[in-house]
């Protein structure tokens, strides 16, 4: 083979049945990648691809070449892979997105810890909320990602990093001023604090104890709503009403009394937070370290 570009552009044309797509992952011209797919096809003497209303199609030779050439660019980036990692020096540039608040209780000193070792890794910190790191991921513009709990197993490699433990809590005061809570049906008689404003958390926590209360949250609609679970803390240690929060956020306020937990004896809820890269991609030696350092650390 002349030239390696051409079967790599080849893999990305074949992936994505589209030369458009193909040259917006490998950051050419649309006339670049048609121009390697005609030269390609040329050295090899077939046809890799039938094109008919404006799309394009693999031939029988095309899916044979897809399949064989695809094995050989993995097991050869695996073997560079090695290469870097038997070095003992770890280099290059990682993206990694995420929310706000995940970079906050979480990645920020892992960030910290991982740079101390390895300097000559590069690091960018992509602030954003959840749909837009997949999306983000799906289009190879971020390495990693970390976002609260991903289905999305066709285009996602998925890793489970954590389980977030959630309580539902109020401050003192606003327990004090209130009728003393024993069921779960006066809860919907109170202020409720949440992520939107049709009360997704309070859902889903009443639904687990008890499901018949749900239908009453229907035509109920939070006080007060923020996506941010610093913001919802703060409406609760303001007294403005009765939330879920992440237990790790109010553990010293529920140690020294400033909030008190509702209903302690029932089901909790929790979030899964996962780590998500490219489906099928063969990850660079800087990004498997730091994916690994990360999952020690939490």
């Amino acid at each position: 083979m002349r030239n390696l570009n051409n079967l790599v552009t080849f893999i990305q044309v074949a992936k994505y049945e589209s030369v458009t797509k193909a040259a917006t992952r490998l950051h050419l011209t649309q006339q670049a990648v048609s121009h390697q797919m005609k030269k390609l096809e040329e050295e090899l003497g077939i046809l890799l691809f039938k094109r008919a209303h404006r799309k394009i199609y693999l031939t029988p030779e095309g899916r044979e070449l897809f399949v064989t050439a695809g094995k050989y660019l993995s097991a050869l980036e695996e073997e560079m892979i090695k290469v870097k990692q038997d070095s003992g020096s770890l280099f290059g540039s990682l993206s990694i997105g995420c929310t706000m608040e995940l970079a906050t209780l979480i990645l920020a000193p892992v960030i910290v810890a991982f740079r101390q070792q390895h300097p000559q890794v590069k690091i960018e910190l992509e602030l954003q909320d959840d749909a837009m790191t997949v999306n983000n991921i799906v289009q190879g513009k971020t390495d990693l990602g970390m976002v609260v709990f991903s289905s999305d197993t066709q285009l996602l490699d998925i890793q489970p990093c954590r389980t977030e433990a959630f309580v539902t809590v109020a401050n003192r005061e606003f327990v004090e001023a209130h009728e003393e809570i024993t069921d779960f049906k006066q809860i919907v008689d109170l202020d409720i604090i949440d992520y939107q404003m049709d009360c997704p958390s309070m859902k889903t926590w009443l639904g687990k104890n008890d499901k018949k209360l749900v239908k009453l949250l229907e035509v109920k609609t939070a006080s007060m709503s923020a996506n941010d679970d610093r913001l919802i803390k703060e409406f609760v240690m303001a007294g403005l009403g009765i939330a879920n929060v992440p237990r790790i956020l109010v553990e010293e306020e529920l140690a020294n009394g400033e909030v008190v937990e509702i209903l302690p004896n029932a089901k909790s809820i929790s979030a899964g937070i996962d780590l998500v890269t490219m489906k099928d991609r063969v990850l660079p030696a800087h990004v498997v370290a730091f994916i690994e350092h990360l999952k020690a650390s939490v």
